[in-house]
């Protein structure tokens, strides 16, 4: 098979099918190169949260690339619906994050006042006690010391707006390449030429959005990535009703009722296992945030690894001319402005000036 296109995205997890679905919306020619189910996707583990606390505390940049990505998602959402049929579940009524001791309350407090400091515009959040907390979430246990609370903040199903994505993408005349992971990219004037399992596939421009697999496609380019895994583990708990109408970062109830109860950030490298000693944690924290969850059956357990650069925020980048970088952990908050600001950009052919601050040289500097 030979195969001409103007963009190859490779990559078909959340970050490579939103550019692609922005990407088909304007009528680029696009084909997704997609490893196949056998590949490590971050959206499978995903929490679903659509989320701007804390996010720019090592790139100042970040916080307004993040609150200008919540404001579209209701626009992507209802755009899917409609093109889909596929709720994607999204709500945005405001998230919590919980500090179970003092000293993690304070230092919260302390790096989110950082961020408002040097964010240009509005940014508001309300640092609340226990009472304050128990107010908007009646279940808190009587020891947790506080949390943090945003407006801006919420959720959504990431394997919903995996599916909805890739079914609006493919009935807009996008193409995809299942098990076409790359392995050789040549670079042969104006042209790239990708050789996968089932041929070549010829593109004008590419996207490098394969997670974890970036690090090696900027191999094959002569350029390092610096991406590397971090495990995440997820407990989940049998069906309840109806009990949280609000994000919170460490525990969140699905639309069937399930709790999804986490995290960890380990760095353990490509381990994609279960440990109890972790497993324990989460569920003491669990149950120190919501002691009614002593009489709940876990019913399963999961980990994923997440693609972290070295500050934990986004890498976007033309690292060769028609070659554009595009790495996040963060697929479900940036899906909109994936869709209709990023895709615009390979389309045009150029990053704005003002994402400078995103390419790899904030390393470099350091």
């Amino acid at each position: 098979m030979r195969l001409e296109t103007d963009v190859a995205v490779i990559g078909g997890g959340l970050v490579g099918i939103s550019v692609a679905y922005g990407l088909a919306q304007r009528q680029v020619d696009t084909v997704v190169l997609d490893e196949g189910d056998g590949a490590i996707r971050a959206s499978r583990g995903n929490f679903g949260l659509v989320w701007v606390q804390g996010k720019g505390l090592s790139l100042p940049a970040y916080t307004g690339w993040a609150m200008r990505a919540v404001e579209q998602w209701p626009e992507l959402a209802e755009r899917l619906g409609s093109e889909t049929g596929i709720d994607v579940g999204l709500t945005q009524i405001g998230g919590l994050y919980l500090s179970r001791t003092p000293e993690a309350y304070a230092q919260r407090s302390q790096g989110l006042a950082a961020v408002k400091s040097r964010f240009n515009g509005d940014y508001d959040f309300d640092m609340l006690d226990n009472e304050g907390i128990r107010k908007r979430v009646p279940e808190i246990g009587p020891d947790v010391v506080g949390g943090s609370y945003s407006r801006y903040d919420g959720q959504a199903n990431p394997l919903r707006l995996l599916h909805a994505l890739h079914r609006g993408y493919l009935r807009r005349g996008g193409r995809v390449l299942s098990d076409g992971g790359v392995t050789d990219i040549d670079h042969q004037g104006e042209k790239f030429v990708l050789t996968t399992a089932a041929g070549q596939v010829i593109a004008s421009r590419i996207v490098l959005a394969a997670g974890l697999g970036n690090a090696g496609l900027g191999e094959m380019l002569g350029v390092t990535i610096p991406v590397k895994p971090i495990r995440g583990q997820i407990l989940v708990t049998e069906r309840m009703p109806p009990i949280f109408d609000i994000a919170i970062e460490q525990v969140r109830q699905t639309e069937d009722g399930t709790l999804m109860i986490g995290g960890s950030w380990e760095d353990v490298g490509f381990d994609l296992g279960t440990t109890f000693d972790v497993s324990r944690r989460i569920a003491e924290d669990a149950l120190h945030f919501f002691p009614f969850l002593k009489n709940v059956r876990i019913i399963r357990s999961w980990s994923a690894l997440r693609i972290i650069s070295p500050d934990a925020a986004p890498i976007y980048e033309q690292v060769l001319p028609g070659a554009f970088l595009v790495t996040c952990h963060s697929g479900v908050s940036l899906a909109a402005i994936h869709a209709n600001e990023t895709a615009g950009w390979v389309e045009q052919g150029a990053i704005p000036q003002e994402m400078v601050s995103f390419d790899r040289r904030r390393f470099s500097a350091t």
